[in-house]
């Protein structure tokens, strides 16, 4: 099914993100806004109901996935309440994003049977690493599939290689590399150019590849990705719900969060099915090499 926007006809998704907290420093920011205050118990199982039960009808198309995030998301006592009433509303999948500032207090034991999957961030600084490979064992001892994100911020570059390394002990089932998504007055110094973005995580891919990992990268496009172009990760569209913009409110991760930007002979790739495209404002800047068709050989 298909929903307007002022982005021309997108796919309705199939996927509610709910960010039931207020602060999620340790997210990957991109253009949601932030929300004036957390949501209640009352509201988010409020959201949950209407993106199943509310839409399933003609024209409509009830959710199958639920992400909840926000810092501290791990620690409410209503989430074990919030996944019974997904599930019994028809809700397959359940994914628990948590941030860097929850890994010390994260109760493996109670979410190996309530998510499917637990998104762990694996970043270097202040220990985070150390904490991370704590969870990323504790995980596999129970069984609970985990999923990494590493951001490959300007600052984060040098740790990759020490983040790799925990990736490979760890072993999660999923592993992602992804770019800094552009944020409306942000410090334009904290995004690395592809090229030398790439440069910092060829070493890495290549600890992660030798120890039979497949790692995805995610905000390049494939045009920017050269030799990585097989790597490229595509990211899923997705109703966004947060405090101020809750059921009929609830924003579309594309466009309204995201907009990633096509050119028209992007249309020419072999990897336009499969490649988000790239941001606007990066290819105005220096270092950023404009979109180009794939060669069909490559």
């Amino acid at each position: 099914m298909l929903r307007w926007t002022s982005a021309g006809a997108v796919t309705a998704p199939r996927t509610v993100q709910i960010r039931v907290q207020r602060s999620y420093p340790g997210r990957i920011r991109a253009g949601a806004p932030v929300p004036t205050r957390s949501m209640s118990p009352r509201e988010i199982r409020a959201n949950v109901t209407w993106f199943t039960e509310g839409l399933r009808g003609p024209r409509t198309q009830p959710c199958t996935q639920l992400v909840l995030s926000g810092v501290g998301v791990a620690t409410r006592r209503d989430t074990t309440d919030v996944v019974a009433l997904a599930r019994s509303l028809g809700v397959q999948r359940i994914v628990l994003h948590v941030g860097l500032e929850d890994l010390d207090a994260l109760d493996i034991p109670r979410f190996a049977t309530l998510v499917d999957l637990l998104v762990v961030p694996v970043q270097s600084g202040s220990g985070a690493l150390a904490r991370a490979a704590a969870v990323l064992a504790e995980a596999a001892t129970h069984a609970l599939p985990v999923a990494s994100n590493t951001v490959l911020s300007a600052r984060g570059l040098g740790g990759l290689e020490a983040a790799a390394r925990v990736l490979a002990q760890g072993r999660p089932s999923h592993l992602t590399f992804t770019y800094p998504f552009p944020i409306n007055g942000g410090d334009p110094t904290e995004v690395p150019t592809p090229a030398r973005a790439l440069a910092a995580l060829r070493p890495c891919l290549q600890l992660l590849d030798a120890a039979g990992l497949d790692a995805r990268i995610k905000g390049l496009p494939a045009c920017h990705l050269a030799d990585q172009a097989h790597r490229l990760g595509r990211t899923a569209n997705r109703w966004y719900v947060d405090a101020d913009h809750q059921q009929a409110e609830a924003l579309l991760f594309f466009p309204d969060v995201v907009a990633f930007h096509k050119e028209d002979i992007c249309r020419f790739c072999d990897a336009d099915g499969r490649c988000d495209g790239s941001f606007a404002p990066y290819l105005r800047r220096p270092g950023f090499p404009p979109l180009r068709p794939l060669d069909p050989l490559s």
